[in-house]
């Protein structure tokens, strides 16, 4: 089993170099086209929720978004009176 992983790793390695040798024949850089990544989906999120925050800011965090990353009202981010 582990010979069959190698084989396809080996084989998607080929078929990547083959596609970036194609690419650059046409004039077209595949590495800087990963570097010129826009926001992630998140961020974009978080924005037209009209949280103007980064959506790894925990503290910025509200609503929904809160909840969904574990920061909402009651779930253990709260204060004990004692």
């Amino acid at each position: 089993m582990p010979e069959l992983v190698q084989t396809f790793k080996a084989i998607q390695k080929t078929e990547s170099e083959k596609r970036k040798f194609l690419a650059s024949i046409q004039g077209i850089d595949l590495n800087d086209e990963k570097e010129k990544e826009g926001p992630s989906f998140e961020d974009v999120r978080v924005k037209a929720l009209g949280i103007n925050a980064n959506a790894n800011d925990v503290v910025s965090l509200q609503g929904q978004i809160a909840a969904e990353s574990g920061f909402g009202i009651g779930m253990g981010l709260g204060y004990a009176k004692e």
